[in-house]
């Protein structure tokens, strides 16, 4: 039998995922990561359902957003949009840091 006194603990589940993983990331340097891949997931939400079915954001690097549009029609759209939208993800994603947007044209699957 052991006779030593063992310490009770206050709390047996633990510390949740959720408030150890943007410590971790911190720590790997790459805290702003997470938030972009939210952003990025929530594309639609931010530019509407409409423009979200004719566009998407690809990716944020340095700053930048990285979006592609189906056409140049749609392109102009974005265009005339992206102080809007920045603003919009500057509200929702304040961890992330906005420079400018870089739009391209959507190419077709198979086109090289």
């Amino acid at each position: 039998m052991n006779m030593r006194k063992r310490k009770k603990r206050k709390d047996s589940r633990g510390t949740p995922v959720r408030e150890i993983l943007p410590e971790v990331f911190k720590a790997l340097g790459i805290e702003g990561r997470l938030e972009e891949g939210q952003l990025v997931r929530e594309w639609p939400s931010i530019v509407g359902k409409e423009l979200a079915k004719r566009s998407g954001l690809r990716d944020v690097r340095n700053g930048i957003l990285f979006v592609e549009a189906e056409n140049n029609i749609w392109m102009q759209e974005i265009r005339f949009l992206q102080k809007k939208i920045i603003a919009r993800i500057k509200s929702r994603f304040p961890g992330i840091s906005i420079k400018g947007m870089r739009l391209f044209i959507k190419r077709e699957e198979g086109a090289e």
